[in-house]
């Protein structure tokens, strides 16, 4: 039989957006990316879910 690869995990850093539920944390990651047609920087976001369970983040941490 073949070994299983390990997975390769990706760590993102961003801001806390969101505290407001249980053992769960909303982050903001922005990137910059030029514009295709005019090349323009832009930043662009995505928010992701993130489990806290002992309620450490707060709003504004990194």
């Amino acid at each position: 039989m073949t070994e299983a690869k390990p997975s390769l995990k990706r760590t993102l850093v961003g801001t806390v957006v969101s505290d407001k539920r249980a053992k769960t944390v909303t982050v903001m990651i922005e990137r910059r990316v030029k514009h295709p047609i005019y090349g323009k920087i832009v930043i662009r976001s995505s928010k992701y879910h993130a489990h806290d369970e002992n309620g450490e983040y707060k709003l504004g941490d990194t």
